[in-house]
């Protein structure tokens, strides 16, 4: 071998040294990180990472120990890669900063230095990641790490989305999330702060409230002696009292207690008849033949001013009660005071009555209305009434 050989060849060696020394630091930091990774929780939150660096470390120093520098150097890149990304995903598994303590010795024992987990802040603002709201904008540390958004009116509202920036929303709890203030949140034109409904609108005579009318009949609640009730203004928004049921409302009733006609409610003229609260009360008697039930012509008159009563008042029904003295038998004047009102009946019928609006009753001398000792009294007690049953 020539000296220039040998020189070369040395020189090679001393080369090859010099490069595996440099790998096998690059092993002892790659190491290091790989434990690092373990410490802060590389096994739950980046196994693949953590395996794939361990893997190629260990085929990066056989490679240096086998003097395959090229080879070692590839597999301590690729372990270099993994192990930093490992760290990157394990930094939420861990504590900020961990502090290793080994098992007590029996011989006391130096501890080892906690590890160091760097905290990242992407945005750099100062203010960790963790504990950043906005990461990825920097912001100050008392705005949580977010930017400061420009308020010009001072409401809270950000000037970006304030649709008033340069006045302040009056935050009433009338449209509180535009920025703008709502003088009259109800644009009645009165003002809120003496609107006493500001959110409905109303007139300013009522203290800007709506003016209500509970029962619907034109007349407000505060002039409504019924507000739960329907009624006229005529009669303060109460309802028509009709006392005597003719259709015609106690207000406009000139005579309220006894059944009369429109306009005033009183009742008709009639020469032979006069209406009553109860009653048609006849001027004389109906005439029937002697112990017969036929009405004679001479009440015809009589009778004709009672249909006439019947037809002005189309509402009206009655009983037409037959009634006889105590003279005979009860039961046959039963039977004949039954017989006349039923005459009675058949011929206000012919007159145009209805015959649903007639009833016939025969209460033969079961109520009397003076003495049956004397002629006077039974004459009263014979007689035919015309009792009002209902006016509806």
């Amino acid at each position: 071998m020539s000296r220039l050989r040998v020189v070369a060849v040395a020189l090679a060696l001393l080369a090859g040294c010099a490069t595996g020394g440099k790998l096998r630091r690059t092993a002892e930091v790659v190491k290091a990180d790989v434990e690092k990774a373990r410490q802060s929780g590389a096994m739950k939150c980046a196994p693949r990472e953590l395996a794939l660096a361990e893997a190629n470390l260990d085929f990066g120093v056989s490679e240096i120990d086998g003097g395959y520098a090229t080879r070692a150097a590839s597999h301590l890149q690729v372990a270099e890669q993994s192990v930093k990304r490992a760290l990157e995903l394990s930094r939420s598994c861990g504590p900020a900063q961990v502090t290793i303590r080994p098992p007590r010795p029996e011989a006391p024992v130096a501890p080892k230095k906690p590890v160091i987990i760097e905290k990242v802040d992407t945005d750099g603002d100062g203010v960790p990641d963790l504990e950043d709201k906005c990461p990825t904008a920097p912001g100050p540390k008392e705005n949580a790490g977010c930017p400061v958004v420009k308020d010009s009116d001072g409401d809270g509202i950000p000037d970006d989305i304030d649709r008033c920036p340069l006045d302040p929303e009056d935050f009433d709890g009338f449209q509180d999330e535009d920025g703008c203030p709502d003088p009259d949140n109800d644009g009645d034109g009165i003002v809120d702060k003496i609107d006493a409904c500001p959110n409905t609108p109303g007139p300013i005579e009522n203290r800007g409230c709506p003016i209500l009318d509970s029962d619907g009949d034109g007349v407000p609640d505060d002039q409504d002696r019924c507000p739960a009730e329907p009624g006229p203004k005529e009669n303060g928004g109460c309802p028509d009292v009709d006392r005597d049921h003719d259709g015609v409302p106690d207000r406009l009733d000139k005579c309220p207690d006894v059944p009369g006609l429109p306009p005033d409610g009183c009742p008709k003229k009639y020469t032979l008849v006069e209406v009553k609260k109860d009653r048609i009360a006849i001027k004389q008697q109906v005439h029937f033949a002697s112990a017969k039930w036929k009405v004679l012509p001479d009440s015809y008159p009589l009778l004709n001013q009672v249909a006439q009563v019947l037809k002005d008042y189309p509402a009206m029904k009655i009983a037409i009660e037959g009634n006889t003295d105590s003279v005979g038998a009860e039961t046959m004047n039963m039977k004949l005071s039954q017989a006349r009102a039923e005459e009675v009946r058949a011929y206000l019928v012919k007159r145009g009555i209805a015959e649903e609006r007639l009833e016939a009753v025969g209460l033969g001398p079961t109520r009397p209305i003076a003495s049956n000792k004397t002629e006077s009294g039974r004459a009263q007690n014979r007689r035919t009434e015309f009792r009002i049953v209902s006016m509806e």
